[in-house]
């Protein structure tokens, strides 16, 4: 009788359990609602349900990044690109980290990874170019901003590296 009322519990466990996808849809939720501390709840969940998805690693790094937690979205960044090496995304995250906190050689070396794998990404090049400018590498700058306007950024005019 003891064996039948633990299997009970056990299912009735499981029944209530909500689908990991739940826990990544409602957190991805959260985050388009700007409620980054929920958010982050719920892909702690997820990530306990499915440690190996790279999107619930990038979503959580990006909604701690906006939280101004900026060591742990770097771990939740790296962890994402260490299961998914093509996740241009997650590249680029860390480098607007890196470019927001002034180290401009660690953001170029992620905004290279990011367009080495979505070459078309105009973002991608006017931060790049923002950080090349920060090294007063002009040249560099001024080449990437331009690549940008002709993928469609239209405020690379205003633009100047000084």
């Amino acid at each position: 009788m003891k064996a039948l009322t633990i299997i009970f519990l056990f299912l009735t466990h499981l029944s209530l359990a909500q689908d990991p996808e739940e826990y990544l849809n409602a957190g991805y939720d959260k985050y388009l609602e700007e409620d980054y501390k929920g958010a982050i709840l719920d892909f702690n969940k997820a990530a306990a349900y499915n440690p190996d998805n790279a999107e619930i690693y990038y979503l959580r790094g990006v909604c701690r990044s906006l939280l101004g937690e900026k060591k742990s979205a770097i771990n939740d960044l790296d962890m994402a690109t260490s299961l998914n090496p093509d996740y241009a995304d997650a590249y680029y995250e860390k480098g607007y980290i890196f470019l927001s906190d002034q180290n401009a050689q660690k953001a170029i070396e992620e905004f290279d990874k990011t367009l080495a794998l979505k070459p078309n990404f105009a973002e991608a090049y006017v931060s790049r170019g923002t950080a090349k400018c920060m090294l007063e590498n002009r040249e560099g700058a001024a080449r990437d901003w331009e690549k940008a306007k002709e993928l469609g950024i239209g405020y690379t005019e205003y633009m100047i590296c000084e």
